[in-house]
């Protein structure tokens, strides 16, 4: 008997061990009823395991989202307050607070100020994905440029995190994508190799192969294990524990959405231990046919 409910589930099979004959009308019409039954009964226990994992994923992003929005809300309330503190005293004095005071608590407010606007920022472009609204402004752009200046934002913090950061990008590989996003991606890569790469080099590649543009990042870090790699770039997800690691489990995701909506790819592949890299494939649009011939990467020489 087929076991049909908002879909084909499978089948029941019956025997008759004891009794040589067919089935009656009137069983073959209970056991439809059975099967009916019990294809209900699989399919609701489905949806409830399914809405249960549902909440159970929730209620575990809601408690890292609440974890990771007040992690720069505390430094940021403590410097404001220190300075209040300052102003006060020193008012009551009838002197004025040092300039390097306010520079310094300022630059604090600014850095706690920025991420959590990348948090905030994260939430909206997940709502926006699901609701099917991200949009895209699509300009000739040269993914090597893009590549270096979100590099050069990064140098700063790669400094004093002990890491270097390398670009190899011989040649300009222009394309047709958004600005804003395609930032974005790169940002969330180089971000994810730097977080997880253990100070160790971090190098940046961009190539053309025909209508595609290639970007990789790879670091020496911890890796990604064999299981964990397809996963990463579910929404929500992670490869390693929250408590050690933060981050809403967000970025792969949207780089993921971004990258697809462009029309392109986003995987990776690492071996624990032994750092991760991460492959962007981009279809670069409309570019004229002699540009393209110009600045193709040279195809494999005798040997290879």
């Amino acid at each position: 008997m087929p076991l049909g409910a908002r879909g084909m589930l499978g089948a029941l099979l019956l025997l008759r061990s004891s009794v040589p004959r067919a089935f009656g009308a009137e069983e073959e019409h209970f056991l439809t009823e059975l099967a009916h039954r019990t294809a209900l009964y699989l399919e609701n226990a489905r949806l409830y395991r399914e809405a249960r994992e549902a909440v159970r994923q929730r209620d575990e992003f809601l408690g890292i989202a609440s974890h990771e929005l007040k992690t720069p809300l505390t430094p940021l309330s403590l410097k404001v307050q220190l300075l209040q503190k300052q102003v006060v005293v020193l008012a009551r004095e009838g002197k004025q607070v040092p300039t390097e005071r306010v520079a310094e608590a300022l630059d604090v407010v600014q850095r706690q100020v920025r991420r959590l606007s990348g948090l905030v920022d994260n939430l909206l472009d997940v709502s926006r994905i699901t609701a099917g609204r991200l949009r895209l402004e699509l300009e000739e752009l040269d993914l090597a440029s893009v590549a270096a200046e979100i590099l050069y934002r990064f140098s700063a913090a790669a400094a004093q995190a002990g890491t270097e950061l390398g670009l190899e990008a011989p040649v300009p590989v222009v394309g047709r994508w958004d600005r804003l996003r395609l930032e974005q991606v790169v940002t969330n890569l180089v971000s994810n190799a730097l977080k997880y790469g253990a100070g160790q080099p971090v190098i940046v590649g961009v190539e053309a192969h025909g209508s595609l543009a290639r970007l990789t990042v790879k670091d020496h870090g911890i890796g990604i294990a064999p299981d964990d790699l397809a996963r990463i770039f579910e929404r929500f997800e992670r490869a390693v524990s929250d408590r050690h690691y933060g981050g809403l489990g967000l970025g792969l995701y949207i780089t993921r959405q971004i990258v697809e909506a462009f029309g392109g790819k986003v995987s990776a592949l690492s071996t624990p231990g032994q750092g991760a890299t991460f492959i962007l494939e981009l279809p670069r649009g409309d570019i004229p046919e002699e540009w393209l011939s110009a600045h193709a990467a040279p195809g494999p020489t005798q040997g290879e």
